[in-house]
Formats: structure tokens, C-alpha cells, sequence
């Protein structure tokens, strides 16, 4: 995969992220700062704890991107225990078949990533009835071969791949936003308990 490609996208994630702990209220809002990307206010943890996770799974997702073997990435807000209440579901797919020139300054892109920031807010009542202690973790849907390559990766030693077996049926499926960037597209939903 182009590598500039990747890097848009495990940036987008990056800002997805931080910006669904914020409006779920799984941290208290006084851990967030607020920057400005895609022409809209975000918002960006100053947890350490909290950045050091989630800058290891984007860490784990841009290797797996490079090599074409992630397919879909989950954030999940769960209880304190781990049991899932909401994820908001990233799924990529390989485009083969690509206009160069659609998009070649990734303006509509970029207007895709800003929407899907603002349509965060629109789903505030969807965060009313979780649970007031909640959790997150990030799920990465790859292969076998590429959970090897990234065992034996010194720079992700630090940070190994858990298989996970455990699927979870969820009520309510809300889409989001679907868009192109390049030869991948990307469809965000939400699922809800």
C-alpha cells in the first residue's frame, strides 16, 4: 500500500479515537485538549497512559497497513470487566480499480474525515445510556501471517497480538460515513447493544 495512504489513514484513527473517548465520556473531559484538524475543533488526550495504548495500536495498524493485511479496525467501549457496549467499526478495503485523478488533492477525503468528527457530536445520546464506568480497547482484524510479522517486530515487542475469538452480537447498526482515499475505501458504522 502507498505509504502516504497508510499515513492518512492511521492519522485519521489517531483523531477518531481520541475524539470518541472524548464524547463518550470514558475519561473525564479535563484529560483532553483541544487542536484544530480537517478546518474543525478536535479534541486529543494528554493521559499518558491513555496516548502511549492508543499510539501502540495505531503503531501495530500503520504495520499491517504497509502491508495490505488489515481489513478492518474496531474501537470498542466496553464496562470496566471488558463486555462490549458500543464499537465504532472502521472497515478498509483494497480498491483496485481507481481513478487516479478522482480526488488526486484528497479534498473530498478530507471533507469525509471532517464530517465524521462533526457527526460525533450527533451521537451524544447514544453515549446517555452507557454505563457511568466505562472502558475502550481497539481491535485489529489482520491474518495470521501478518500477527507473526509483527511478533517478531522489535519495535512492537512491547505491545503483543492477542487472538480473540469472542464475537458479540449487537442490536442496532448506525453508518456513519463511507469514503474513498486513494485505492482504499473506508466504511465507518456504529454498532449498538
Amino acid at each position: 500500500m502507498d505509504s502516504c495512504v497508510s499515513d492518512i489513514i492511521v492519522e485519521f484513527l489517531g483523531v477518531a479515537f481520541h475524539n470518541i473517548l472524548y464524547y463518550a465520556s470514558v475519561y473525564p473531559r479535563s484529560i483532553f485538549e483541544t487542536r484544530k484538524k480537517y478546518s474543525v475543533v478536535v479534541y486529543r488526550s494528554v493521559h499518558p497512559e491513555v496516548n502511549e495504548y492508543i499510539d501502540l495500536c495505531l503503531k501495530s495498524a500503520a504495520e499491517c497497513l504497509k502491508s495490505g493485511q488489515l481489513k478492518r479496525v474496531e474501537f470498542v467501549i466496553t464496562t470496566n470487566e471488558y463486555e462490549s457496549l458500543m464499537k465504532f467499526v472502521f472497515d478498509l478495503d483494497n480498491n483496485d480499480f481507481f481513478d487516479e485523478t478522482c480526488d488526486a488533492y484528497l479534498v473530498q477525503a478530507e471533507q469525509s474525515m471532517r464530517a465524521f468528527c462533526l457527526n460525533l457530536t450527533t451521537l451524544c445520546d447514544k453515549f446517555k445510556s452507557l454505563p457511568e464506568d466505562r472502558s475502550f480497547i481497539i481491535l485489529l482484524y489482520t491474518n495470521e501471517s501478518a500477527a507473526v510479522a509483527m511478533a517478531t517486530n522489535p519495535d512492537l515487542e512491547e505491545f503483543p497480538m492477542i487472538e480473540i475469538n469472542q464475537i458479540v452480537e449487537f442490536e442496532k447498526i448506525l453508518p456513519i460515513r463511507r469514503f474513498g482515499l486513494r485505492n482504499m475505501s473506508v466504511d465507518i458504522y456504529v454498532e449498538i447493544r
